[in-house]
């Protein structure tokens, strides 16, 4: 089998080869292999030798199988990289070599095919590209550069990245002293210039952050690295990287300064700040924080809880604190505590805890802050106390008073004063003094009055009698003064004003007189309750009829018990709570309370309370008990007709709902559910229109929303369009009302819809059906005016004709008459078929279209038509396709086309034979049958409005009879459809009619 192959090869030494190689004989068969090639390729030993190179390669490629055919010609070829499956079906990268393989005389006895592995070799290739590209991606996300220095070469590279950081053109080559000379002068030079003499001299690398100005001037902060390359301990060159950190170095500077500036503005804020850990235990505190605990610094706190720091009850307080925060999650906010200071004394402290979080959004502490309100405690209860001994004084007072600012305006009223005019004290507050009613309104007073506080301003004492109103406008002479109030620095700053009645006694007792009597007159008849009891004994001293009425107590029935028997005797406690009020204040109320009928009932009353003390000395308290418990029946009638009215909104067939200023919805009623597709209005309360309707229609009710809330003007009956985001269009009425409030301004909207969306299209069907009778109605009009022209147009030309055959003696006249007669008759004749044609259509309305193919129609009356077509030499040019077909009535079609075709004969021009031209297009649901001719034309600047009409010619054509184009145009019009004409006179004439698609 292999006697070509030569017997002086040492097949021994082949098979140590250390090289995979295989020898082949001109046939391309094995004849000898080295044990590394089989092994290389998993074969059996025993099983190649023979065997041909392609059926140890199933796959072998045909690049391959061609570089050994032109190896046998003693061409060498380049090495050849294949894919080798073993028998594991992996894959093995593999480069052949082949060259011939020569006998002694020279001659190509085969090919020695040498293989080399390099699966590994490509797969690094592999991940050196891939690690390049990442290298190159990771350098522009991060802005990191790399620079290279060849010391034999003294050249510098930078990558691109570095070039982009020190903005420099691409074709930019650095140098070592360009290169430093990048770096800011001063500390950033100077460190780098070290760096390279020391990595130079000792080899020493270099991490500093430092400051460069760039080609463009801008300063920037980079990370610049350098380290030396060694070759057999001999410095070859450097090698480093270039980042760009100007936003770190920017981001930490500003954080730097916002932590100084935070801890400055805590540690000089004057309330204590601390924050805690989960265990209370501080990790910062301030300086606040440190003086409250009586320590110099925060160390001496900071670790250590409450209990280190403060009395045992004290730190339980705050620990409770801390674990309601903890566990609740909940801040404390302003909540007011006593604690004993380090010093032992009370505190009385404003607390506010905040629960931390840390990053994962777990607790892991509180941040607390405190502030110390001692001092404001006691103040605020001296100045109470100076404000109601004031207030007590200022009203107690029998002198009416009032005091003044400088230029005379009302700043305070004691009520002495208020009830001798019967006004509030707001209607007299921020009034001037000379606007009162209680001064006689001349201008002689008025400029007396002014002037008087004009020098009161001054420092001046005023005193006078004057008169004045009262409140029944009666004249009261008064004893009144006006003195300046001065500050600290001498100056005044308000005025005084008294006014004392000095009425003869007797006229005052009869005022008192009068005054009591109108009290107890307003005290027995009142419909509101009056009770009076002592304050130590609670005893009943006296009471108002109305009490009686409404509780079905008497004088004697309340003898023997005390006040508060009433209210089925209120606890010790809360008898003190209201006794320590009204000694505190005077008064007390209003309050809700439960009292006793005599028959048992419990009536809501409001109860208000004030305390007096007689001219004994003695302690009394009025009691004004208000019933209310046909209020509260009234406010649960109300209820149930809300409820009620709620029940009706529902079941209206209108949708309702109301808006806040928002345009958010509030309320809904179940048709507006409905509408929205929602089965609860939870769905869609809180929500505006833009999350329930299509974003324009949303804009357009908004900007209506915002108009009547602003206008307060409401729109009612507005038809509007709405489309839902699923598409569906709906037409409305809408009203929108505004909601007022106290103040007058819009706080809402109410709105009310109904869809008219059916009512609408029932509202065009009858448009549509309105539009037609009117246009027959209109039609039928035209053709009685014609037929009252035609008819009596034949009748005289008859009735002349009869009068004439009457007086006529000559026979031969006679049947001239006769004659003339006979064509009158049938003129007639034709005008009544005319007419009954005309009115035939006029009177057809909603006809029965069906689907006409026009080609068919076209031929048929071509056929009809083809002796007068061959005699006047028609051409007819027909382009539409045998496929078009119109919805039309078929008697109709054939008419408007038998029509068009003989008009355009009869108005040919004598100058061309006639060509007609036929054609069709589409164009908004109608099909356009266009006709074409080059006849006459017609002069439509002054024919147009009469072209269609009855009877109308425009050229001396005896075959006329202006009756054809108004046929035409009513059959085109019956059938929903409509013609338009254009022409040029002497060039020809085209008209458009338009087969309406819908039947």
């Amino acid at each position: 089998m292999i006697k070509e192959t030569p017997v002086g090869i040492n097949n021994y030494l082949i098979k140590q080869l250390p090289n995979a190689t295989v020898f082949l004989n001109k046939k391309l068969e094995v004849v000898h292999v080295s044990d590394k090639w089989i092994q290389d390729f998993e074969l059996i030993n025993d099983n190649v030798i023979g065997k041909k190179i392609s059926e140890l390669f199933n796959n072998m490629g045909k690049v391959w199988l061609r570089n050994l055919k032109e190896c046998l010609k003693g061409n060498r070829s380049e090495p050849t990289k294949e894919i080798h499956c073993t028998a594991e079906n992996k894959e093995k990268r593999v480069e052949w070599t082949n060259v011939p393989w020569y006998d002694e005389e020279e001659n190509i006895i085969g090919i020695i095919v040498q293989t080399v592995d390099i699966s590994k070799k490509v797969l690094g290739e592999l991940k050196l590209e891939k690690l390049t590209s990442l290298l190159s991606g990771k350098s522009e996300i991060s802005k990191i550069g790399t620079w290279e220095y060849d010391i034999v070469k003294d050249s510098i590279h930078w990558c691109e990245m570095t070039k982009k950081i020190h903005e420099v053109p691409e074709d930019f080559i650095p140098s070592v002293e360009t290169s430093i000379g990048f770096y800011k002068l001063g500390y950033s030079r100077n460190t780098i210039s070290m760096a390279f003499n020391n990595v130079m001299q000792f080899g020493k690398p270099w991490n500093e952050k430092l400051q460069i100005i760039t080609a463009k001037g801008n300063e920037k902060w980079v990370s610049a690295t350098g380290k030396p390359i060694f070759d057999h301990d001999k410095l070859i060159g450097l090698i480093g990287t270039f980042q760009d950190i100007t936003e770190q170095i920017l981001s930490e500077t500003k954080i730097k300064e916002s932590e100084q500036l935070l801890k400055t503005l805590i540690d000089n804020l004057p309330i204590n700040v601390y924050i805690k850990d989960i265990e209370s235990r501080k990790i910062l505190v301030n300086k606040a924080e440190c003086d409250f605990a009586g320590v110099d610094s925060p160390n001496d706190i900071l670790g250590k809880n409450d209990f280190d720091i403060y009395d045992k009850e004290t730190a339980q307080t705050f620990r409770d604190e801390d674990l309601e925060v903890i566990n609740t999650l909940k801040p404390i906010l302003g909540r007011e505590s006593t604690c004993k200071a380090k010093d032992g004394s009370l505190t009385s402290i404003l607390v506010s805890k905040i629960p931390l979080f840390n990053a994962k959004n777990e607790i892991e502490g509180i941040v607390g802050m405190s502030l110390d309100i001692t001092e404001m405690r006691k103040a605020q209860r001296k100045l109470e106390e100076k404000e109601r001994n004031f207030r007590s004084i200022f009203n107690s007072s029998y002198q009416f008073t009032g005091i003044l600012d400088i230029d005379g305006t009302f700043i305070e009223i004691n009520e002495t004063a208020l009830g001798f005019t019967n006004v509030t004290a707001e209607e007299i507050i921020g009034k001037k003094f000379w606007e009162t009613t209680w001064w006689p309104q001349t201008e002689a007073i008025k400029q007396s009055l002014k002037k008087t506080i004009k020098a009161a301003t001054k420092g001046k004492f005023y005193r006078n009698e004057v008169e004045v109103y009262d409140k029944n406008k009666n004249k009261i002479p008064v004893d009144f003064s006006l003195k300046p109030i001065y500050n600290d620095k001498n100056k005044v700053v308000s005025l005084l004003a008294e006014g004392r009645m000095i009425t003869e006694m007797v006229a005052a007792r009869e005022k008192i007189k009068e005054s009591e009597l109108k009290f107890r007159t307003l005290y027995e008849m009142s419909p509101v309750s009056f009770v009076l009891y002592d304050f130590e004994t609670s005893k009943i001293i006296d009471f108002n009829p109305a009490f009686e009425r409404t509780f079905g107590y008497g004088k004697r029935s309340v003898k023997n018990i005390d006040f508060w028997a009433l209210f089925n005797d209120r606890n010790k406690y809360y008898r003190e709570q209201i006794n320590n009020d009204l000694e505190t204040k005077g008064t007390f109320g209003p309050f809700g309370e439960k009292l006793i009928h005599k028959n048992g009932v419990e009536y809501s009353v409001i109860i208000n309370k004030s305390l007096i003390i007689n001219k004994k000395g003695e302690k009394q308290v009025w009691t004004i008990i208000q019933d209310i418990s046909e209020s509260e029946e009234k406010e649960r009638q109300i209820r149930e007709e809300r409820k009620l009215l709620k029940t009706v909104i529902d079941n209206l067939p209108l949708n309702v709902y109301i808006k806040d200023e928002q345009s958010r919805k509030i309320l809904v009623n179940k048709a507006e559910c409905d509408y929205l597709g929602v089965e609860n209005a939870e769905e869609i309360l809180g929500k505006s229109d833009f999350d329930l309707y299509d974003k324009e229609i949303a804009q357009v009710s908004r900007d209506e929303d915002l108009r009547v809330m602003i206008s307060l003007k409401p729109i009612l009956g507005a038809e509007t369009i709405n489309k839902k985001k699923d598409g569906t269009i709906t037409t409305f009425l809408t009203s929108k009302i505004p909601l007022k409030g106290e103040d007058g301004n819009a706080y809402g909207l109410v709105g009310i819809s109904l869809d008219i969306s059916e009512l609408k299209q029932k509202e065009q069907e009858l448009r549509s059906l309105i539009n037609v009778t009117s246009l027959q109605n209109k039609k039928l009009l035209n053709f009685a005016h014609i037929v009252s022209h035609n008819l009596r147009s034949h009748s005289a030309n008859f009735s002349m004709l009869l009068e004439f055959l009457v007086n006529e003696k000559n026979e031969g006249e006679k049947k001239n008459i006769l004659k003339m007669l006979v064509d009158a008759s049938n003129n007639l004749l034709e005008t009544l078929e005319n007419l009954n044609e005309v009115l035939a259509i006029s009177t057809k309305v909603n006809l029965k279209k069906s689907s006409v193919n026009l080609n068919q129609n076209i031929n048929k009356i071509k056929q009809n038509l083809s002796s007068l077509l061959k005699n006047n030499k028609v051409k007819i040019i027909n382009t539409i396709s045998d496929e078009v077909c119109v919805p039309a009535v078929p008697a109709y079609t054939e008419s408007i086309l038998t029509n068009f075709i003989t008009n355009a004969i009869k108005f040919k021009s004598i100058e061309r034979d006639p060509v007609i031209k036929l054609s069709v297009t589409k164009n908004d649901g109608y099909t356009i049958l266009s006709f074409e001719d080059n006849g006459l034309g017609i002069d439509l600047n002054k024919y147009g409005d009469k072209l269609f009409g009855m009877y109308k010619t425009f050229h001396d054509n005896p075959d006329a009879r202006g009756i054809g184009l108004y046929l035409s145009k009513n059959q085109i019009e019956a059938m929903n459809g409509k013609m338009t004409v254009t022409s040029k006179v002497g060039v020809g004439t085209t008209f458009n009619i338009y087969f309406n698609e819908e039947n």
